[in-house]
């Protein structure tokens, strides 16, 4: 995807249109948030562990700020809508998400 697309697509984000990048996806909510959320690469549910998590969390959010630091839209879209960043990292098996955790006001939550 070349520059000039990422930069089309961040925009729409304002207008309430996912955009996914690799395993991230960032969409906006109708309270004012900007939702960056993960999916984990584990397959099965079982062999999830906290640890794994954490190292695919950490590199969401690297990844997200490399994005901000590439693309100052992003950066104008958060202010201008006033928007509250939440990353967030889930489990999918093709067939229905699961929440694992989020980030929200810097507080990590764990839902499993």
């Amino acid at each position: 995807m070349s520059a000039d697309e990422i930069r089309a697509k961040i925009w729409r984000i304002a207008d309430g249109i996912p955009f996914n990048i690799g395993n991230m996806t960032i969409r906006t909510t109708d309270s004012g948030k900007l939702l960056v959320i993960g999916l984990t690469d584990v397959i099965y549910f079982e062999n999830i562990t906290k640890d794994k998590v954490i190292e695919e969390f950490d590199a969401l959010k690297s990844s997200f700020s490399d994005l901000r630091e590439s693309f100052s839209e992003l950066d104008n879209i958060i202010k201008l809508n006033n928007l509250t960043v939440e990353f967030h990292m889930a489990y999918n098996d093709g067939k229905a998400r699961v929440g694992l955790c989020s980030e929200i006001d810097g507080k990590i939550n764990w839902h499993i």
